[in-house]
Order: structure tokens, then C-alpha cells, then sequence
């Protein structure tokens, strides 16, 4: 696939790969600008749910509009049937890549933050009626960001098994034959259920599990085998935040004790009612958040450019960053020395000329 042009995109180089497709970056034929081109194993091309529900993910998240959501660009098919989506390059690491790299656990007030941001995008989904459903730390995306808060910016990407309220007249979602769909540990208990009405109110239990996670060290329920999760998401009512992390804010265990509901009639009627509440916690301020962005590939084209930007942000301090230097960049370490050593006999010789001319400010 490198070098092809799929759509109105040339593939530059593979990204990433998962078990039914492969993502590769890429750039505009014409514009140059980048993105990230996913294309579907060419071995689901004749299964046709598979390809819509592949499609369905550029349907859900095209239409949502907010800066939290990936954005997609195009979708099609290539000359050999294989279906694709181009989308929004993000440059970052995963929530789960970045709750690991902090121990298991992060702060609260960035754990509040990260939160709010899911909470705000989810509202806008939830609005235009898109259900994720399968809301989890590997779909949302940490991206340095200069204008948000922390300098970080939260976005929620794979909408692959989203539903659109509204579909054959329907104002709730259903699985279809019975399936389970979403990952077992961020489940809320009526998709445990399998073959129930799913609304949106299970990604606000999804994302309570999650912020649970950040704050706690650990999802609400942890099993060894994915049943026994299921079950305990059922049955089990869930841990308080203050029992497993010492000093939570009261209110912040209240309002997470109130996402975890079993019943969804139970639970926080909207992501804004949530995403309100939140920001009602009183938390210590939010500092630097460190996102860690993978190096752009420097013989790709548009790299220098994309690191050049991202070093700008690393100037104003906002997050840390490796990427590799150019030939230019550096200078040898004797230089300043050299420097140094001719500013001294400049000085030197400039004193005796001063003393020998007679010149007012000379030595008597």
C-alpha cells in the first residue's frame, strides 16, 4: 500500500494494524495536509456486515461536528473492493498507553479534566443521536493542545459499533441477535444483558468506569475471565472511590457512585448533567499535563513541518515531546567556548587602546 493513492490520499507509511484492519498516515495529493487512511483486511471485502458496520463508523463520527471527535474526511472502496476511511491524524497516545505510563492511576484534577472533555463530546454525540457503545481507555486519544486546559485535548475515536437513534423509526438501540457488543470490563449492565435496549446512558457508565479507573488504579471490576465480569457488572454492586483511594473528594465519589448505577433510570440522565456536575468538584488546579507524541517519520513528507509546529508548543512549555533533529539543527559544543575566548580579547585589547589614547575615561 505505500505510495498508493487511495482516494484523494498517498500512502506514506503503516501506523498501526489491529484485527480487522490496517492504518496507514497519509497526505492529500493536493493539499499536503495529513491524514490517517484505515483500510479493511481484504478478507472481510465480501462480508457485507462487516463492511457496514466498517462504513458506519464514518457515518456516526462525520456527522457529530466537535472537537473532541475524530474527524472523517472521506470514505470509499479501492479498485480491489477493500473498503476505507480517511480520517483526522492524531499525533499522541491512547488514554490506556498514558494511565499506564502514569502508574495506573493520575491525579484527580487531571482525571477530572480528561473526563470532562469525554463528557462534553459525548454530549455532542448524544445530541445529533450517536450512542458509542463501546467507549473504553484504547478509543480515546490524548493529543497536545496549546488552547486546552493542561494542554492536553481529549478525543473519542472508533465509532465501529456506534448506533444512530432513530434508525427504522426506533428511539433506543438493540443488538443485533442477541450479540454483545462493547468490552466487558467498561460494559454497562443492560449490554451485559445482551439483547436489551442499549441508550446513551451506557457510554456515561462507561466513562464513570474509566474516570474510576484513572482515580482508583483499577476498572470497577476486575475478574479473571470476562464472565465473571459481566456477571459482576449485573449483579455486584460497584466499589466506592473512597474506600480504594484515600482523600477523594466526597463529591466526586458521589457523583461516580451515581454514573455506576445498575439501572439506567438510576444513573446521570445526560452527559451534560454529568459534565455539569464535574465541573462542580473542587479540585486543586489543573498544571502541565505530559503527552508523549511519537517522532514523525523524518523521511515522510510534511514531517519537518509537523515537528517544527509541535516544537513551537514544547517553547511555550505546554508538554514534552521526542523528535528527531535535522542535519543543520545543534551546533558542536566548542563553538560557545570559541565565542567566549574572542569576546574576552576584544575586551582586552579594546582596555589598552582606551589607556593609551589618552581618552578621558583611561587609566591615570
Amino acid at each position: 500500500m505505500i505510495g498508493r493513492t487511495v482516494g484523494k490520499y498517498k500512502i506514506l507509511d503503516q501506523i498501526g494494524e489491529g484485527g480487522m484492519g490496517v492504518v496507514y498516515r497519509a497526505e492529500h495529493v493536493v493539499l499536503g495536509s495529513p491524514a490517517a487512511v484505515k483500510v479493511l483486511l481484504a478478507k472481510y471485502t465480501l462480508d457485507a456486515g462487516v463492511v457496514d458496520r466498517f462504513f458506519h463508523e464514518a457515518k456516526a463520527a462525520s456527522g457529530i461536528r466537535h472537537v473532541g471527535i475524530v474527524e472523517v474526511f472521506d470514505y470509499g472502496r479501492l479498485a480491489n473492493n477493500q473498503a476505507y476511511i480517511a480520517m483526522e491524524l492524531l499525533r499522541g497516545e491512547s488514554l490506556a498507553e498514558f494511565i499506564a505510563r502514569n502508574g495506573g492511576r493520575v491525579a484527580y484534577q487531571v482525571g477530572a479534566q480528561i473526563a470532562m472533555q469525554m463528557l462534553a463530546a459525548l454530549d455532542a454525540a448524544h445530541v445529533v443521536g450517536v450512542i458509542h457503545r463501546d467507549i473504553k481507555p484504547d478509543n480515546v486519544m490524548l493529543v497536545p493542545d496549546s488552547s486546552a486546559p493542561g494542554g492536553i485535548r481529549v478525543k473519542i475515536l472508533d465509532f465501529g459499533i456506534a448506533k444512530l437513534l432513530g434508525e427504522r423509526g426506533s428511539r433506543r438501540a438493540k443488538t443485533h441477535g442477541g450479540a454483545i457488543l462493547g468490552t466487558p470490563a467498561y460494559m454497562a449492565p443492560e449490554q451485559c444483558k445482551g439483547g436489551g435496549t442499549v441508550d446513551a446512558r451506557a457510554d456515561l457508565y462507561a466513562t464513570g468506569c474509566i474516570l474510576f479507573e484513572m482515580l482508583a488504579g483499577r476498572p470497577p471490576f476486575v475478574a479473571e475471565g470476562e464472565g465473571e465480569v459481566i456477571a459482576m457488572h449485573i449483579y455486584e454492586p460497584p466499589p466506592r472511590l473512597t474506600a480504594l483511594s484515600r482523600g477523594a473528594p466526597v463529591e466526586l465519589d458521589a457523583l461516580l457512585a451515581k454514573m455506576l448505577q445498575k439501572s439506567p433510570d438510576d444513573r446521570v440522565p445526560s452527559a451534560a448533567w454529568a459534565l455539569a456536575a464535574l465541573e462542580r468538584v473542587t479540585l486543586p488546579p489543573l498544571g502541565r499535563v505530559e503527552i508523549i507524541v511519537p517522532a514523525a517519520s523524518p523521511g515522510s513528507a510534511g514531517a519537518r513541518s509537523n515537528a517544527d509546529a509541535l516544537r513551537s508548543e514544547i517553547d511555550r512549555g505546554q508538554f514534552a515531546v521526542s523528535l528527531p533533529k535535522s542535519p543543520r539543527e545543534g551546533l558542536p559544543k566548542w563553538v560557545p567556548i570559541a565565542v567566549l575566548v574572542v569576546a574576552l580579547v576584544i575586551a582586552v585589547v579594546a582596555i589598552f587602546v582606551i589607556g593609551g589614547s589618552g581618552h578621558p575615561l583611561a587609566p591615570k
